[in-house]
Formats: structure tokens, sequence, C-alpha cells
């Protein structure tokens, strides 16, 4: 089964017991998206958020969902298991759930918010528990009875490519400075074709999938002045980030 259909099968699993389990006034959605703050925009993969926070004609709900769901790919594993979560806890996201698959079957990874503001250890509920949740609302998860049973995926490994073209240089019409965070606004006119998924972290657009030397020379075009950071080897799935590059003169 190849990743798209798995990462589709594993979501609408989610769907029923979530949407059954929603208390009044909340609502749910996947695919969509999270608007954190002015420069951080997050794509859950499924969320529960309050009807209030997304009135209008809107293409992402306003601040913090209740619950934020990822399904782990090849190229997203290292941020949704470990940074993604920091993320969510810096912008106290209540409930954060990961879902993975491993040659023994499905997990999920809880973390929920504590009185400190922080998720501590979290939960990993697999090979046939299951775990009576609270928060956003009360429901039991049981991967073995939610999930069929489906093959694990490796996890990449972890390195750095840096380009080094970092020169400060005029920003396109639409963009700030180079040295600057890229807001909401201008980073949705520059979306590349061909990413798994699409963010902006604390200004910086973040794109999953697997890209080479040859996607870093275009997102230099791109996005000129800016310092382009293979988070993986070149080739091998994970993330491209764009980071702001040095201040002018």
């Amino acid at each position: 089964m190849n990743h798209t259909l798995l990462h589709q099968v594993l979501v609408s699993d989610l769907v029923v017991p979530i949407g059954l389990a929603e208390e009044p006034g909340q609502e749910s959605l996947t695919g969509f998206g999270a608007r954190l703050s002015d420069d951080t925009w997050i794509r859950c993969d499924l969320m529960v958020y309050r009807a209030d926070q997304a009135r209008g004609d809107l293409w992402y709900v306003r601040g913090a969902p209740l619950l934020a769901v990822e399904v782990v790919s090849a190229a997203s594993r290292i941020r949704d298991l470990g940074t993604k979560k920091d993320l969510y806890e810096r912008f106290e996201v209540p409930a954060y759930w990961v879902v993975d698959v491993r040659d023994d079957g499905p997990r999920v990874h809880v973390h929920e918010l504590g009185d400190d503001g922080h998720y501590g250890e979290g939960v990993v509920i697999a090979g046939g528990r299951s775990a009576a949740l609270t928060r956003p609302f009360p429901i039991e998860i049981a991967p073995d009875k939610i999930f069929d049973r489906l093959p694990g995926r490796p996890a990449p490994r972890r390195s750095a490519t840096v380009s080094e073209r970092t020169a400060a240089r005029p920003a396109g019409p639409d963009l700030p400075g180079s040295e600057e965070p890229i807001l909401i606004d201008a980073f949705g006119h520059r979306w590349p074709t061909g990413a798994e998924k699409v963010e902006l972290w604390d200004g910086c657009p973040v794109f999953y999938g697997e890209w080479d030397e040859r996607d870093v020379e275009i997102a230099e075009r791109t996005y000129p002045g800016r310092v382009v950071r293979l988070d993986q080897p070149p080739g091998e799935p994970g993330t491209m980030t764009i980071l702001p590059g040095p201040a002018g003169d």
C-alpha cells in the first residue's frame, strides 16, 4: 500500500469515532489549516476545534485547535514525533495525537497539556491496549480496533544540508525582506507543487516530501536571499525548510 492510500485509510478510520465523541459546539475537519499566529500556519491531518474558530469564509481555523492529529509518513516522522509536539505545546493545543504504523501494528502517541502548560511524557497506545481519554472529550482509543494492521515504514536518517548562497538580496514583489519572517498572506501565494504537506513555522516555510539539490536551487530562486535547508540527506523523505537570510547592511 502506498503512502497516500495508507494515509487516507488511517485518517478516515479516525473520522467516525472522533465525530461520535464530539461535544456540542465542537467540530472536526481533515486536512484543514490552523492559523496559530500571524507567522505560523499548520495543516493538521485531522483536528477538532470550537465552531466559533471557523466562522466566515476561511481556509483555516483561528487559534489553537482542541485536538490536533498527525498521521506519520516517512517525510513527517521526525517532526511529528519531535519538533511539532514542541510547537503545539508552545501554542497550547490541549491534545495532540500522533498515529504511527510499525512492524508490530498501529500505535497512537497521546499528549495532553498539563496544568504547567507542558505535555509531559505522553502515552503510547499499541499492542492490543486501549486507553480512556478525556481531552477534548471522553473517548476510548484502541488502535487494534480502529485501524487495520498495515505494514510499517522505516524512519529516514537525519542530517542537514544547508545552502551557502545566503547573501542578502531583494525579495520578490510579495515577500518581506529576506531577513524578516514570512507571514501567512505572503506565504499562501508561493506554495510549490509536489509537496506532501506545506506549513509555516515561525515565519519559515516547511515543505514535506522528497527533496534534492535541484529543489534547493528552485527554492533559492523562489525565496531569494533566504537560507534553504534540507533536514535529511538529499533524495530521502523529510522536510525542506526556508530560513531567514542575513540582515542587510
